[in-house]
C-alpha cells in the first residue's frame, strides 16, 4: 500500500513541533536556530494541511501516546514526555485547520514555557495565546468543565499575595499553626463587634482576648480564649467546645448525628481530615469532629445542636477563605498579610466563618503532637467540596451533570490553593517530572467516593459521557475481572451510544473517550467495536461542526485500528461499510480515513491468516473483498513466490473466492496499467481469467522491457492454468529474441499438442522475426517433452539428412532430434545411432523428463554436472566487466561465484575459458545465493554448444562429479531464479 502524503507529512510536522520546543527551551524563542526551526515546522504543516482542504489536522494525547488523526504515534522518549505534557495539562487535543497562519503557529509555539511550569500553567497560556485565533484550537476534556471566566484567580488571593512582605519564613510558622491563625479569625470577627465576654476558670475573658486558662462556653457570640499550653475556650453558635492541654479529665465531646448525612459528628479519638469535614456543621458542633467517645479528651466538654448543612455559597465562600489562608504563608511583608487574611475573614457570611473557624481548631486539637503541614489544608478543601457535591448528587438534588458544574466552581478556588501551596509539585516540575493535575485528583477523589449503585446509575444513564474515560475503565475492568461481562457490556454500549446525543458537549466527550477506550471495548467483547464504530460512522455522515468532525474522525480511526490489531474482522467490514457510506456524502473525509484506518496496511497479514488456517475466520474473506486492490496485490506477489503446487493453488482460490470486483482489477492493470504491476498481476489473472490476458497482454508486452518479458513467461507458465501454452504461443512473436528460447522452453513444459504444429515449424528453419538457429534446438526438445507421433517423421527427416559432403543439419540439432525420438521410437534410435556419427559420450546430456503430477510449480529442465575443476569466464560488453567461476552448469546455463554484483535480468556475453579453447555465449544473470548468481544461457552458436557439451560430458565421463538423485528432481525455484541451469 502507498504511504498517505498527508500522514507523512503531518508526522514530520510532530516532529519538527518537538525539535523547535526542545530548541526554544535550549536556546530561547529568539535564537537563529529556533525560528529556522519554525520555518521549517510551518512548512511541514502546510503541506500536512494545504490551504482550501476540508480536513484538518488533530494531534492528541492520551497519557504518554500521541496520536495523529487517532493514529498513534511510535515516538522517541522526548515526543512521550510532550504527550505527558499535554495530558497533564488537560489538553485532550489541539486541532489545526487549513486556514492557519505562521503568525498563529508562532502564537502557538510560544504559549509553551520555556523555563519549569506546572502542566496547569501551560493549558492558561495556551488560551490566553490562542485567544482569537481561527487556525488552531485547543480540546480541553476532563470529568469538571472549564469555565474561562473562573480561570484567573480569586481577587482574595491576588491581595493577600500583593500585601505580603518579606518575613516569609514567619508566616510559614502562622501556616503551620492553626492556633495563631484562629487568633487572626477571633480578631476579624471581634472587627464586626460579634463578640461577648464568656466565663471561665481562669476569669472573665473578653472576646479576642487572652487569658491564663480556658473552659467551657455556651454563649450565643464568638468567644476564644488562649493560654500558653493552659486551654483555650471557643463558642461557635450555638455549638460549644471545650480544648486545649488539660491538666486531667476525659474528654467526651459527642455530637447529634442526621442519618444519611455526611455532616455529622462522632469520631474514634483520632483527627483525621475527611473526619474534621464529617464533622463540620452546627448540627453536632466541632466536639463531634474532635474525637468525640472514646479517647483521650483535651479537657471540658461541649455539645450542641445546630441549623443543619452548609449551603452551596457558603462551601464556596470558605474555599476562598482557605485559598486567602493560604496565600499568608508565600508571600512577603510582615504584618501587612495577617491583616489581609482578617479582612477576608471578616468579609465571609456568619455561618462560613462560623465553619471555617470549627475546621481550623479540629486541625489545632492536633497540636503540636501531630503540626499539620499545607497538604492537610489542600486536603480539608478537597474534602469539603467532594462531601458536599457527593450529599447532593446522593439525594438526587443534582445530576452528574450539575455536579460536574459545582465541581468545576470549587476547583478553581481549591487550584488556586493548590498552586500557593505547591511545593511539592514546583520540586517535581524543577525536576522534570509531570505531577497530576488537580483537576483529575478532585475528579478521581470524587468518583471513589460515590457508593457502587451511584457509579452503576450514572454509567447506565444518558449522562454516562460526563464520567471521564479512566474511571470508566477502572469500573469496567472491575467488573471484567470479577466476571460480571454483562455488565460491563451494557456500560460500554450505553456510553458509546452518547456519540449521536443531541448535545455537542457530550458528542464531544464521548468521541474522545471512545478514543482512549479503544481497547477496553476490544477486550469486554470485540462486538462492541462494531457497535461503537456504527454510532461514530452514523455521526460522521451528519456532523456539522468542523471541531467534532475531527474528533469523531479521530475515535473512528482509533477503533478501526483497534479492530485491526485485534484481528476482528466484522467490526472491520463494518468500518469499512460505514466510509464507504461517508464517501457518497463527504468524499474527502472517506479518503482521509481510509488511510490511517489501518486496515489496509494490514492486510499482509490477513493474507497471511487466510492462507495458514484450515478455516477462514468469520468475516475475514468479506474484508478483503472490501479492499480488492491492497488484496490483489497481495495475493498476486505470494502467488508469483510460491515454489508448490499446493501453495499455488490456495492462493488461486482465495483470490477467485474475492469476486468479480477483485479480479476487474487485475483485468485493469494488466490492460493498462504501470508496467511493473501489469508484471506482478500477469501470472494471477492468467491462472483467474486467461481469455483476459491472451487479449491484452500480446498488445502491450512489446513495449515491455526485456526483465519484464521475461518474469512474465515465467509467471505465466508456473501459474498453472489450463490454457497457458495458448498465451505462450501469442506471446511468442511478441517478445524479445532473448527471451523467446525461454517461451519455447516453458511451452515444451506444458506438454500441449495445442503447440505441435509452431513447434514443428521452427524445427524446420521457419524462425520468428529476430530468431536464430539457437531456436531449433529448444523447439526440437519441446517436440521431445510433447512427445506427439506426427512429429517422428520431421524429426526423423533432421536426423537422416545428408547433403553432398556430410549431414545437412548441424551436429547439435540432430542430436537433439535423435534424443526427442528415443522417446518416440526407440528401436529406430538404437539402430540408427551406431551409424548416425554422434558418439555415445555426447548422447548423454538429454533433456529431463518433466512428471506430470510434479508438486513444484517449476521443473528442471537438464541435469546439473559439478564440474572437476571450476570455468573461468569473462564478460565482454558491459562498461565495468567481471569475472565468473563456474562451479556447476548444464546445457542452459549454470551458477557461478562472480566478481561483483549485477541487476538480475542483466544480458551478458561470456567468454568461457575452456582448456585452450574459448567458448561464446549469450546469457541472462539471475539471482541464486549472497555470493554466487546464477545465468542462463538464452544464445549460443551450434557449434561452441557441441564443444560445451562434451566438456560437460567429459566431466561426467571422469567421475568426478555424478548425477545424484537430487540433481535430475524437480526442483522448486523462485520466480526471479532461473528454472534451468
Amino acid at each position: 500500500m502507498k504511504p498517505d502524503p498527508k500522514s507523512t507529512s503531518a508526522r514530520a510536522f510532530v516532529r519538527s513541533l518537538n525539535i523547535l520546543l526542545k530548541f526554544a527551551r535550549l536556546y530561547g524563542y529568539e535564537h537563529a536556530r529556533t525560528m529556522e526551526q519554525l520555518q521549517i515546522a510551518s512548512q511541514e504543516l502546510r503541506t500536512a494541511i494545504p490551504m482550501g482542504t476540508e480536513a484538518g489536522l488533530l494531534l492528541g494525547a492520551t497519557n504518554a501516546q500521541l496520536l495523529l488523526d487517532g493514529v498513534p504515534l511510535e515516538g522517541s522518549p522526548a515526543e512521550s514526555q510532550f504527550a505527558r505534557l499535554l495530558s497533564a495539562a488537560g489538553l485532550a487535543s489541539i486541532q489545526f485547520f487549513a486556514s492557519v497562519t505562521d503568525a498563529e503557529l508562532s502564537r502557538f509555539v510560544h504559549a509553551f514555557p520555556t523555563g519549569k511550569a506546572k502542566p496547569a500553567e501551560l493549558a492558561q497560556q495556551l488560551k490566553a495565546a490562542l485567544d482569537g485565533v481561527q487556525g488552531i484550537r485547543i480540546n480541553e476534556i476532563c470529568f469538571v468543565a472549564t469555565d474561562s471566566r473562573l480561570k484567573e484567580a480569586s481577587m482574595a488571593a491576588q491581595i493577600a499575595a500583593a500585601s505580603l512582605g518579606g518575613e516569609q519564613d514567619e508566616f510559614r510558622k502562622w501556616l503551620n499553626d492553626p492556633q495563631k491563625l484562629l487568633e487572626l479569625i477571633a480578631a476579624a470577627q471581634g472587627s464586626k463587634g460579634g463578640g461577648v465576654e464568656g466565663p471561665g476558670p481562669g476569669g472573665p475573658v473578653p472576646a479576642g482576648g487572652s487569658g491564663e486558662a480556658g473552659g467551657s462556653g455556651d454563649g450565643s457570640g464568638g468567644r476564644v480564649g488562649t493560654g500558653a499550653g493552659i486551654g483555650s475556650g471557643y463558642d461557635a453558635g450555638t455549638g460549644g467546645l471545650g480544648g486545649g492541654a488539660g491538666v486531667g479529665g476525659a474528654g467526651t465531646g459527642q455530637a447529634t448525628t442526621r442519618v444519611g448525612s455526611f455532616w455529622a459528628g462522632g469520631g474514634n479519638g483520632s483527627v483525621q481530615v475527611s473526619d474534621v469535614v464529617a464533622g463540620l456543621t452546627g448540627a453536632g458542633g466541632v466536639a463531634g469532629a474532635l474525637g468525640g467517645g472514646r479517647g483521650p479528651g483535651r479537657g471540658g466538654s461541649g455539645s450542641g445542636s445546630g441549623s443543619g448543612e452548609p449551603t452551596e455559597e457558603e462551601i464556596y465562600a470558605i474555599l476562598g477563605a482557605l485559598t486567602s489562608f493560604g496565600s499568608v504563608g508565600t508571600g512577603q511583608g510582615g504584618v501587612a498579610a495577617a491583616g489581609a487574611f482578617q479582612q477576608q475573614m471578616a468579609e465571609l457570611p456568619g455561618r462560613a466563618q462560623d465553619m471555617l473557624k470549627q475546621a481550623l481548631a479540629s486541625l489545632a486539637a492536633q497540636a503540636p503532637s501531630t503540626k499539620p503541614d499545607e497538604s492537610v489544608i489542600v486536603q480539608l478543601a478537597e474534602h469539603l467540596a467532594i462531601r458536599f457535591a457527593l450529599e447532593r448528587f446522593e439525594r438526587g438534588e443534582v445530576k452528574v451533570n450539575a455536579v460536574r458544574q459545582m465541581l468545576d466552581h470549587m476547583n478553581q478556588e481549591i487550584e488556586n490553593l493548590r498552586k500557593i501551596l505547591g511545593a511539592h509539585e514546583n520540586k517535581m516540575s524543577e525536576a522534570g517530572i509531570l505531577a497530576e493535575s488537580h483537576r483529575e485528583i478532585l475528579d478521581r477523589q470524587f468518583w471513589a467516593a460515590v457508593p457502587e449503585s451511584g457509579k452503576r446509575a450514572v454509567l447506565l444513564s444518558e449522562e454516562a459521557w460526563c464520567i471521564p474515560p479512566r474511571n470508566v475503565q477502572s469500573y469496567v475492568g472491575e467488573l471484567i475481572e470479577h466476571g460480571n461481562i454483562a455488565e460491563a457490556v451494557s456500560i460500554l454500549q450505553n456510553y458509546a451510544s452518547c456519540a449521536e446525543s443531541d448535545d455537542a458537549d457530550a458528542r464531544k466527550r464521548t468521541a474522545v473517550g471512545l478514543s482512549e477506550m479503544a481497547e477496553l471495548y476490544a477486550k469486554a467483547d470485540p462486538k462492541l467495536l462494531g457497535e461503537a464504530l456504527r454510532h461514530l460512522g452514523l455521526r460522521l455522515s451528519v456532523e456539522q461542526d468542523a471541531d467534532l468532525q475531527g474528533l469523531v474522525s479521530a475515535a473512528f480511526v482509533r477503533m478501526s485500528q483497534e479492530a485491526a490489531t485485534t484481528h476482528c474482522f466484522p467490526a472491520m467490514q463494518q468500518a469499512l461499510d460505514l466510509v464507504a457510506g461517508v464517501e457518497s456524502q463527504r468524499p474527502g473525509i472517506a479518503r482521509n480515513l481510509r488511510g490511517k484506518m489501518g486496515i489496509e496496511e494490514r492486510v499482509p497479514e490477513f493474507v497471511e491468516e487466510a492462507l495458514r488456517a484450515r478455516h477462514v475466520a468469520a468475516g475475514l474473506t468479506d474484508v478483503l473483498k472490501l479492499l480488492p486492490q491492497t488484496t490483489m496485490e497481495q495475493l498476486a506477489t505470494r502467488f508469483n513466490r510460491c515454489s508448490l503446487r499446493d501453495d499455488s493453488e490456495h492462493v488461486a482460490n482465495l483470490a477467485a473466492d474475492l469476486g468479480e470486483e477483485a479480479v476487474q482489477y487485475l483485468r485493469s492493470t494488466v490492460r493498462g496499467g504501470p508496467v511493473a504491476e501489469a508484471v506482478e498481476m500477469a501470472g494471477l489473472l492468467s491462472r483467474l481469467d486467461p481469455e483476459s490476458v491472451m487479449v491484452f497482454l500480446p498488445g502491450r508486452i512489446a513495449e515491455f522491457p526485456r526483465g519484464s518479458q521475461d518474469r512474465i513467461v515465467r509467471q505465466i507458465s508456473a501459474s498453472g492454468a489450463a490454457r497457458r501454452c495458448h498465451i505462450l504461443l501469442e506471446l511468442l512473436d511478441h517478445v524479445d529474441p532473448m527471451a523467446m528460447p525461454l517461451v519455447i522452453d516453458e511451452i515444451g513444459i506444458t506438454a500441449d499438442r495445442e503447440a505441435l504444429g509452431k513447434l514443428l515449424t521452427i524445427a524446420d528453419g521457419d524462425l520468428p522475426t529476430g530468431g536464430g538457429p539457437y531456436l531449433r534446438i529448444k523447439a526440437v526438445e519441446a517436440l521431445g517433452r510433447i512427445q506427439a507421433p506426427e512429429s517422428v517423421s520431421s524429426l526423423k527427416r533432421l536426423v537422416d539428412a545428408k547433403k553432398v559432403f556430410g549431414w545437412l543439419q548441424p551436429q547439435e540439432l540432430r542430436i537433439a532430434a535423435l534424443q526427442a525420438l528415443e522417446k518416440l521410437d526407440p528401436d529406430w534410435v538404437r539402430e540408427y545411432l551406431p551409424k548416425s556419427g554422434i558418439d555415445r559420450e555426447d548422447f548423454t546430456l538429454a533433456p529431463l523428463e518433466i512428471p506430470v503430477t510434479s508438486k513444484f510449480v517449476r521443473q528442471r529442465r537438464h541435469a546439473r554436472v559439478r564440474l572437476r575443476k571450476p570455468v573461468r569466464a569473462v564478460s565482454t560488453n558491459l562498461k565495468e566487466n567481471f569475472s565468473l567461476e563456474i562451479k556447476t552448469a548444464s546445457l542452459n546455463g549454470g551458477i557461478a561465484t562472480i566478481s561483483r554484483h549485477l541487476a538480475p535480468g542483466t544480458q551478458v556475453q561470456l567468454k568461457l575459458s575452456v582448456g585452450m579453447r574459448n567458448l561464446q555465449a549469450t546469457a541472462l544473470m539471475r539471482d541464486y545465493r549472497a555470493q554466487d548468481m546464477a545465468f542462463e544461457i538464452v544464445d549460443m552458436n551450434l557449434e561452441e554448444r557441441g564443444k560445451y557439451r562434451r566438456m560437460l560430458a567429459g566431466n561426467l565421463s571422469n567421475g568426478s562429479s555424478s548425477q545424484s538423485a537430487a540433481e535430475i528432481e524437480p526442483i522448486a525455484i523462485s520466480a526471479r531464479v532461473a528454472g534451468s541451469k
